[in-house]
C-alpha cells in the first residue's frame, strides 16, 4: 500500500467559528506539510476550542493558565504526530482588531501550529521572521 504524502487531518470543532471549514484546515496543514517536508503519512488533529477549555489546557498542560492563541503539542508518532489546538475566541477578537475574518485568523494559527510540529521556532527574531515568512507562503497558496 502506498504511504500518504499528504497528512491526514482530523477536524474537530467543540466551538463553532462560521467559516472555518474542515476542507480549509485540511487544506492548509497539507499546503504547510508539502512545502516544509512535513513526515509523510502523519496523523494530526486540530481543534477549535472555546477560551475557557483552551485556557484550561495551556494551564494544565504548560502551566499558564492565559489566553493564548494556538498550542501545537508534538508527540512524534506517526498515528498521532501531533495536535494543534486553536482558541476560538483569540481568532475573533484578533480578527476584529485585525480587520479580517475570524476564520482566516483561526486558519493562521492553524498553519503557525503545523509548521511549529514540522519544526519551526518563533523563540528569536530570526526564528520568528522565519515563522511569518513561512506562514505568508502557505496561506498564499504558493
Amino acid at each position: 500500500m502506498a504511504r500518504l504524502k499528504e497528512p491526514r487531518v482530523v477536524f474537530r470543532a467543540e466551538a463553532r467559528l462560521p467559516g472555518l471549514t474542515a476542507a480549509a484546515v485540511r487544506a492548509v496543514v497539507a499546503r504547510a506539510w508539502r512545502l516544509y517536508a512535513g513526515p509523510v503519512g502523519a496523523r494530526l488533529e486540530v481543534v477549535l476550542l472555546g477560551d475557557r477549555e483552551h485556557s484550561a489546557l495551556h494551564d494544565r498542560l504548560l502551566g499558564d493558565p492565559s489566553s493564548t492563541d494556538v498550542m501545537a503539542l508534538p508527540y512524534g508518532d506517526l498515528d498521532l504526530f501531533g495536535e494543534i489546538l486553536v482558541n476560538r475566541d483569540v481568532a475573533r477578537k484578533e480578527a476584529r482588531r485585525r480587520r479580517r475574518p475570524a476564520a482566516d485568523e483561526a486558519l493562521l494559527y492553524v498553519v503557525h501550529g503545523a509548521l511549529h510540529l514540522i519544526g519551526f521556532r518563533d523563540d528569536g527574531e530570526d526564528a520568528r521572521a522565519e515563522m511569518r515568512a513561512a506562514e505568508a507562503r502557505v496561506l498564499a497558496g504558493d
